[in-house]
């Protein structure tokens, strides 16, 4: 079993990345895309780093 202090570190993690990935969606559907472009990247860079985060754990 996890320790709890591990699985609440993954699962603020979690939150953190699936908030900030709606968040760009959002603003790609509702804004015009010239203006959410420079936010695209970012998602990319914090999808990213929440697989490599998971993929140390194993």
């Amino acid at each position: 079993m996890a320790d709890p202090a591990e699985a609440i570190s993954v699962l603020v993690a979690l939150e953190f990345v699936g908030m900030t990935l709606v968040l760009v969606l959002v603003l790609v559907l509702l804004v015009p895309f010239e203006v959410a472009a420079p936010l695209v990247p970012l998602a990319g860079l914090v999808l990213i780093a929440l697989l490599l985060f998971l993929s140390s754990r194993s």
